[in-house]
């Protein structure tokens, strides 16, 4: 009969006695100095699951369980300046013939207002559905309380209607 030690995968001496203790995962005896202790990420430290582990049993931290973290957002500047939509916009089109401001030195656009064939301005962003829609009146809300003067966008002096689908 062959004889199994108790000690396991412990070693054992009398000139340098050494705690025995059991892997938490596999079951197997060890000397206590060559377990470790199991960590794990969570948020953005690593925990202690408070295992006890062999070599071979122990894993490592796994990454995807680690928290990404996000830099602070930037101090806002003090006493911010917005751009002025209304004023940087155009109604010309820019053709041939632009020019160069002396002072500046920035360009300046030559062009002619954008117009329909019926000499009207043109309506930049017209929204709106075509003939037999719910709103045939692009730019104003239909549904909108008081209809009598539902407003008229992109400084336009009357309601834009839309045309035939041709």
């Amino acid at each position: 009969m062959a004889y199994a030690s108790r000690a396991g995968r412990a070693r054992t001496s009398a000139r340098n006695p050494q705690a025995h203790a059991i892997c938490d995962r596999c079951g197997f005896r060890f000397n206590h100095v060559n377990l470790s202790w199991q960590f794990d990420w969570a948020g953005a430290s690593l925990i202690n699951k408070r295992l006890l582990v062999c070599n071979r049993c122990y894993d490592e931290p796994q990454q995807q369980l680690r928290a990404i973290v996000i830099p602070a957002d930037p101090v806002p500047i003090i006493n911010p300046r917005v751009q002025d939509f209304v004023g940087a916009s155009q109604d010309t089109r820019t053709t041939q013939g632009n020019t160069t401001d002396a002072v500046t030195g920035l360009p300046v656009i030559g062009g002619a207002s954008r117009i329909t064939q019926t000499d009207r301005v043109r309506v930049k962003q017209q929204t709106g559905e075509p003939p037999g829609g719910l709103n045939e009146t692009p730019g104003t809300d239909p549904n909108a309380p008081g209809n009598d003067d539902p407003g008229l966008p992109y400084d336009n002096t009357d309601v834009p209607e839309t045309g035939p689908l041709t």
